[in-house]
C-alpha cells in the first residue's frame, strides 16, 4: 500500500518478523527487493556469534543495515539477577538465552535525514534523546499490553522526552 501511495518510507512494528531474519535469506531477499521501491524499517531478531539481539532492520535501495537494541527490558529481554538467570530462563523462557544489548545507539539516513533508532522500551529512556540526530524512529508492538495503561504511559514519556530534548519521534 505504501508503495502504491508513493510513500518514501514505511515503518513496521518491532516484531514484524518473529525470527532471526539474518538467517532467513528468502525473506531478506524479498524485503531487499521491495526496498528498491521504498525505504523500509522493520523489526526482527538478529543473531551473531552466539548472541541474540532484538533489532531493527533498515532496508533501502536493495541493501540493509542492522540497528541492535541498546536498552533491554529487565525480566523480558534479560534477567538482571545474575545468580538466578539460568534458573529463571529455564522456568519462564523454556531455557532461552538472554538478549545481548548493543553498545551504542544506531543511526541511519533516509533521503539525507539522519534518524536515531529506538525499539519500544528504549523510546522511554533519556539516554536515547541525548544522541545527535534530531529525528527518532521508535518501533513498538504494544498489542500484547491490552488492556493496560502501558501504551498511554509510553506515549506520555516519549512526548515528555521529545519536548525536553527537542526531538521529533515517529512512533
Amino acid at each position: 500500500q505504501a508503495i502504491e501511495n508513493n510513500a518514501s518510507l514505511v515503518i513496521l512494528p518491532e516484531s514484524t518478523f518473529p525470527l532471526f531474519l539474518n538467517h532467513r535469506q528468502k525473506y531478506l531477499n524479498q524485503v531487499k527487493e521491495l526496498s528498491k521501491k521504498i525505504a523500509i524499517v522493520t523489526g526482527a531478531l538478529y543473531s551473531e556469534n552466539g548472541n541474540y539481539y532484538n533489532a531493527s532492520y533498515f532496508f533501502q535501495n536493495g541493501k540493509y543495515q542492522i540497528a541492535k537494541k541498546v536498552i533491554l527490558v529487565p525480566f523480558g529481554e534479560y534477567i538482571p539477577i545474575h545468580c538466578c538467570k539460568n534458573l529463571l530462563n529455564r522456568i519462564f523462557f523454556n531455557g532461552a538465552n538472554d538478549y545481548t544489548p548493543a553498545k551504542n545507539f544506531a543511526t541511519y539516513t533516509i533521503k539525507g535525514i539522519e534518524f536515531s533508532n529506538a525499539i519500544c522500551y528504549e523510546a522511554t529512556n533519556y539516554q536515547l534523546y541525548k544522541q545527535t540526530p534530531k529525528y527518532i524512529i521508535a518501533m513498538s508492538n504494544n498489542a500484547w499490553f491490552k488492556p493496560s495503561i502501558e501504551i498511554t504511559l509510553q506515549k506520555m514519556i516519549i512526548e515528555y522526552y521529545s519536548n525536553i530534548y527537542q526531538k521529533y519521534v515517529y512512533h
